[in-house]
């Protein structure tokens, strides 16, 4: 199904190809959005009690430009941070359920971010893009001691991540060295959720989605340019699919080093819920990635 054939599917059946909830097999509908909240919401409340924390650190002065920091107990003079950005279909969720993975992360001396943005309906999509590209602007001029950030982002964060790779860091004064990038189930064209549910809190107008959506603004890829996974589930639905490979296409023809991995047995929502796991194999593909670089 190439770029555009979205346009000939029935109104359901775009819905359907954009709900995530529908495609999951462990448990249907609301049931799974519920268990990957309390999932999410248990992992960042034990990263919490076990790790060293400096939560709530404004990065502006929007309520929800807030970063949390869970640290390595004794960190070298330089360390990696893996900076993960919520999804939420970029209307719920928060960086208060985002800290997850720093159990498998920050024993191994690696330091995790979780990103927090105003979703909508308070945030709009160009906002919510500024506010993300900020934040990594802030981490590279307030941690000196950072070498090298492996960016994450799911779903929505995927999407907002995506976005992050296609930014002109002149006007931030700062170019974050950014060396990985994991894009776990994303969103990255954004005209057909126009047509869909999720619009309705966002309000985007085709200009918008156009301007905001990764697969329209790869750029060439620089000699320095950081090594992108695009990760999909088995159980993510066939446009989810599509469009991982289209995008991971397109940063391939621009000169990207990309990787397409699409994960057996995961749906949309325990892909990520896993990366508390030491063992989980996105787990272990990012602290790779960290030894490589």
């Amino acid at each position: 199904m190439g770029r555009g054939q979205w346009q000939h599917m029935a109104a359901e059946e775009l819905q359907q190809q954009y709900s995530p909830s529908r495609w999951a097999r462990r448990l249907r509908g609301d049931a799974v959005v519920r268990a990957h909240i309390e999932a999410v919401t248990a992992g960042t409340q034990r990263a919490r009690a076990s790790t060293r924390t400096s939560l709530h650190v404004p990065y502006g002065e929007e309520d929800g430009e807030r970063l949390d920091l869970y640290l390595p107990e004794e960190p070298s003079e330089t360390f990696p941070a893996f900076v993960y950005i919520h999804g939420g279909y970029w209307q719920s969720l928060s960086k208060d359920t985002s800290g997850f993975a720093a159990p498998a992360l920050v024993p191994r001396g690696v330091a995790v971010v979780a990103v927090g943005y105003d979703t909508a309906p308070k945030g709009h999509m160009d906002a919510m893009v500024l506010q993300v590209r900020r934040s990594l602007a802030f981490l590279a001029k307030q941690y000196s001691g950072i070498r090298g950030i492996y960016l994450c982002g799911h779903s929505a964060g995927a999407h907002l991540a995506a976005m992050v790779l296609c930014t002109d860091w002149t006007e931030f004064g700062v170019v974050p060295d950014i060396r990985g990038a994991v894009l776990v189930s994303g969103v990255y064209d954004l005209e057909p959720i126009l047509h869909t549910y999720v619009n309705d809190a966002l309000n985007m107008s085709r200009e918008v989605a156009q301007r905001n959506s990764p697969m329209l603004c790869v750029t060439q890829a620089v000699p320095a340019a950081c090594e992108v996974l695009v990760a999909v589930a088995q159980h993510d639905s066939p446009e989810f699919h599509r469009q991982s490979q289209e995008y991971s296409q397109a940063l391939r023809s621009a000169g990207w080093a990309v990787s397409l991995l699409d994960l057996a047995c995961m749906d949309h929502f325990d892909i990520i819920e896993k990366l508390s796991e030491d063992t989980y194999i996105l787990t272990q593909i990012i602290l790779n990635m960290i030894a490589r670089a």
